[in-house]
């Protein structure tokens, strides 16, 4: 069976597949805000989705836009989740309560924009961009506070802003007779952002079990 835009496809998989993995490893470990686990869940969901998307779908332009504003609506919901873990590690469970009431209110807009019809990547950026905001102003103040895992997660933030602009620049180079367009290059710049947030969370789950850290490769790991 042919993909019909195989690097994005195949991209978009091994994105999701990373983040189910993520999620499988936070499942082992009960210190770890359940929020986190939720997020790297949707992320997969996502990438999988946007596998089959970019695999199966886009050719045929009405199920793609239907398929599109699905696959929108799961990435704003696993942000979502990104707001609600980062107010719980950053703030403590149960405070932040107007944060989380802002995040609703912009995804119940977003929502209503993909009922409709009329969710587009503008509507998308706006919306979740108040979330991304306030998730980057979280972890500042926690890289400030000198938090467990503060500084990884502000960088996973940059790779993520890093693969956005690739996307946006429109970089695309061949491999191996595949085009690498800016999709899939977007998907492949976002790897690295996922394993610095899972490695950040094990290691604030270690800080909150008591366990000592030892460095492995420039990298805090469990003694």
């Amino acid at each position: 069976m042919t993909l019909i835009e195989p690097a994005s496809s195949l991209t978009d998989f091994a994105l999701g597949i990373l983040a189910l993995f993520a999620a499988r490893q936070l499942s082992k470990r009960e210190s770890a805000d359940s929020h986190w686990l939720w997020f790297f869940v949707w992320i997969g969901i996502g990438g999988i989705w946007g596998g089959f998307h970019h695999g199966f779908i886009v050719a045929n332009e009405s199920a793609a836009a239907v398929s599109w504003s699905g696959i929108s609506l799961v990435v704003a919901v696993a942000i979502s989740f990104l707001l609600a873990a980062s107010v719980n590690s950053v703030l403590g469970k149960g405070r932040g309560q107007p944060l989380l009431l802002l995040r609703a209110v912009s995804l119940a807009v977003f929502f209503a924009f993909v009922v409709s019809g009329n969710a587009t990547i503008t509507i998308l950026l706006l919306t979740e961009g108040v979330a991304m905001a306030i998730v980057v102003a979280l972890w500042v103040s926690a890289w400030q506070k000198e938090q467990p895992g503060g500084g990884l997660v502000l960088a996973a933030i940059l790779l993520s802003m890093f693969a956005a602009t690739l996307k946006v620049s429109g970089a695309q180079f061949t491999l191996g007779g595949w085009e690498f367009d800016p999709n899939s290059i977007y998907h492949v710049a976002q790897m690295p952002g996922i394993c610095l947030i899972l490695i950040a969370i094990l290691r604030r789950a270690d800080a909150a079990e008591g366990r000592p850290m030892r460095q492995r490769g420039g990298v805090a790991a469990p003694a």
